[in-house]
């Protein structure tokens, strides 16, 4: 009997695992959002991915993410009184002389938000990574390999991730690398 429900939990751990697996059938996909907008905490996730013999060789994967930036969080408006003024003021005439005259420039109120007090906003910030499969062994129409790629933010106050890719499941070597020219992680055939 105990044989039995632990044969039952494996099952069921490996059922999660597959249905929780992205299938990398299009050229580019959208991940959404991956920060837990409930505890505003910074992004720790792996993704999984299959991919089989009809995936594109470079996929790219679009993902947004959450952080946190200082920024004014409340505005207030002054009103600057700008006083009235005397000048005399000079036009050219006839025979190099001027004409001079006194005029009075009327004073005025003028009112511009400022920042009242400085704090933090969320914001959301937009990323992609391309996943390239050109130099990975060719699959059969059958077969499959489980990939996934581990995206962490260092905490909230960064707009950047630190992304790795990994092979979970395959019945061939494979070495994995990130590209030193953008978000690029390659996938190549040993």
């Amino acid at each position: 009997m105990k044989k039995i429900s632990i044969f039952v939990a494996s099952l069921m751990c490996l059922q999660l695992a597959h249905a929780n697996q992205i299938l990398l059938d299009q050229k580019e996909i959208d991940l959404g959002n991956l920060s837990n907008i409930e505890t505003n905490t910074s992004v720790d996730k792996i993704v999984s991915f299959k991919r089989t013999d009809a995936t594109p060789k470079k996929v790219k994967l679009k993902f947004a993410f959450n952080s946190l930036q200082k920024d004014c969080v409340d505005f207030e408006v002054k009103v600057e009184e700008i006083p009235e003024s005397k000048k005399i003021v000079c036009e050219a005439s006839n025979g190099g002389s001027f004409v001079c005259e006194e005029k009075i420039f009327s004073g005025l109120y003028n009112a511009k938000t400022v920042c009242a007090s400085e704090g933090l906003t969320r914001v959301e910030n937009q990323n992609e990574i391309t996943l390239n499969f050109a130099k990975a062994v060719k699959l059969a129409p059958e077969a499959s390999e489980v990939v996934s790629i581990s995206i962490q933010q260092s905490d909230m106050n960064s707009d950047k991730t630190e992304i790795k890719g990994q092979v979970d499941q395959s019945h061939s070597l494979n070495k994995v690398k990130n590209s030193p020219f953008g978000n690029l992680i390659i996938f190549k055939a040993l």
